[in-house]
């Protein structure tokens, strides 16, 4: 799951109509953990795409290292 911040890119575009605290950010990442989600990106220069191929691999090695040891 990812939680950005809409960045005004030009005078053309939405103004942004508030900006997110790092705190804010930071409970974002906690509550979707809590929820269950696998990896949560959170923070105001974080995209959809965020980092997505590392982290789920990342994922996937630490589940197979939990799976092994237990």
């Amino acid at each position: 799951m990812t939680f950005g911040q809409y960045m005004r890119p030009s005078k053309r575009h939405m103004p942004v109509s508030e900006y997110i605290t790092p705190e804010a950010f930071e409970n974002y990442r906690v509550l979707g953990m809590q929820m269950g989600f696998r990896y949560v990106a959170s923070g105001p220069m974080v995209r959809s795409s965020y980092k997505a191929g590392e982290f789920y691999i990342k994922s996937m090695i630490e589940s197979d290292r939990a799976a092994s040891t237990s």
